[in-house]
């Protein structure tokens, strides 16, 4: 019994690595090398144990299960743990909020994008936090501040605690858990990242489908501060022992290498994966700077359409279980190009994808700016679409342009303009509806925007002129 205790806290003790060591200067045969578990955990340059690299082939030759399938679904519950804090996990709040504080939609929208754009500047720092500290502590650390959040928003009592509410949320849920998730599998994945990724992000279009309709019955059941401490529950008991007790910060920790590979298949695809640019290095390429664009418009469009949902839908004459179905739509379609995105990211060149996806956005917006009331609930599944392939390239293409060395402090740069965009959106939506007679001015705004972003994206070609997709080899 006292045996089995020690190896239990070993075990659990060595999920929690030291810190990583200082980034060494390598030469261009030199690289990051995973075959030694204990010298890649801690970041270490250097020599390999053959022995253990070959013991390691021969286990997952023998048929041991790749661990990174179990990391998956934990990855998947991580983002869909952050709808607390993105604009659909508040979409069905924003009537309360505004009753309870005697709130317009304008000041609302204002108080959201302020909080919004704060949240945007931590980022990067957050970013580098976790590269310092490691994935699953930083994991672990951000559920139990948005399980706080949650009962402190509970506990709101005006418009100042109400924002610092938004400010939190929307650094812990689509800032901080959502670079983790995504991180964790660029962890564990590497030819099959678009794979994991399209999986992962299904998991989050069906939270996009089913997360409103349960909010909105803990709303109707408990009033909505009621339902923010059922979530707050929801969190502690379900998402953080999994995370406390399942979740491995590296495939080296339990002896394995990316994609459940052979050592010996892992040694000609690390030299191209392990790298990675600095934040200044990423800076001088052009498809960052596309891909930054890309992502911002993305979460302008898409923030703007989701706060706005029921305000759209009411304007041209429907009701509120239309804009209900609308996310619904949109859900399905995002799933499926999810799935369908994660096959093609793995094979084609990612400016192509791009170009589609924004090009798309644009599509949805002139769907809408015509004021059409057929075309709402079509408009909101195509935008899907386009959901759906931009969070395959936002979780592959960083990685993968710019490698994973320092891919949290990119990472976090990326959501710095995802969120600075989202901050934008629900407020240019606002200020139409309420003093332009109408959304139309701002949703052809958006149309015109997308369109252009979407040319830039021809440009937007992998740093080295490399543009092949991993398995297009």
């Amino acid at each position: 019994m006292h045996s089995d205790a020690v190896r239990l806290y070993y075990s659990l003790a060595s999920d929690f690595p030291p810190f990583p060591s200082p980034a060494l200067p390598m030469s261009t045969t030199e690289v990051l090398d995973e075959s030694t578990p204990a010298l890649a955990a801690e970041g270490v340059v250097g020599a390999t144990s053959e022995h253990g690299a070959d013991s390691v082939a021969r286990d997952q030759a023998a048929g041991k299960l790749f661990y990174g399938w179990l990391m998956l679904p934990l990855a998947m519950l991580m983002m869909i743990a952050t709808s607390p804090g993105q604009t659909f996990g508040f979409s069905f709040f924003n009537a309360k909020f505004c009753e309870a504080f005697a709130l317009s939609q304008t000041k609302l929208s204002a108080t959201y994008l302020l909080a919004t754009v704060l949240a945007s500047v931590a980022l990067p720092y957050i970013g580098a936090l976790t590269d310092r500290h490691g994935l699953r502590r930083s994991s672990l650390v951000t559920v139990v501040a948005l399980v706080g959040v949650c009962v402190f928003i509970s506990q709101a009592q005006g418009i100042v605690t109400l924002f610092l509410s938004f400010l939190m949320f929307r650094i812990l849920g689509p800032g901080t858990l959502v670079l983790l998730a995504n991180n964790t599998l660029a962890r564990w994945f590497d030819r099959r990242l678009g794979m994991a990724s399209g999986m992962m992000q299904v998991a989050m279009a069906g939270a996009n489908a089913f997360v409103p309709a349960v909010m909105v019955l803990l709303i109707e059941a408990f009033g909505w501060r009621g339902a923010y401490l059922s979530i707050a529950s929801i969190l502690a008991v379900s998402l953080l022992p999994l995370l406390f007790f399942a979740y491995r910060e590296s495939p080296a920790i339990v002896g394995q290498f990316p994609d459940g590979d052979s050592h010996a298949h892992h040694e000609q695809s690390s030299r191209l994966s392990v790298r990675g640019l600095t934040l200044d290095e990423a800076r001088r390429h052009a498809s960052f700077w596309i891909m930054l664009a890309a992502t911002a418009t993305w979460a302008m469009i898409g923030t703007g359409f989701v706060f706005h949902l029921e305000a759209i839908f009411l304007s041209q004459g429907l009701d509120k279980g239309t804009s209900t179905r609308a996310m619904t739509y949109m859900a399905t379609a995002m799933a499926t190009a999810q799935l369908l995105g994660g096959i093609l990211a793995d094979r084609i060149a990612l400016r192509w994808l791009i170009v589609t996806a924004v090009g798309i956005i644009a599509m949805s917006s002139s769907m809408l700016a015509l004021g059409i009331a057929d075309l709402l609930l079509p408009a909101f599944a195509v935008y899907g679409i386009a959901q759906g392939l931009m969070s395959i390239i936002a979780s592959t293409g960083w990685a993968r342009y710019f490698g994973r060395a320092h891919l949290g402090k990119i990472r976090g740069v990326s959501l710095t303009a995802a969120i600075a965009g989202s901050s934008l959106g629900p407020l240019l939506l606002a200020v139409s509806g309420d003093y332009l007679g109408g959304f139309a001015p701002s949703l052809w705004l958006f149309a015109a925007i997308a369109g252009v972003t979407a040319v830039a994206g021809f440009w937007a070609t992998a740093p080295g002129g490399n543009d092949e997709a991993p398995n297009d080899e």
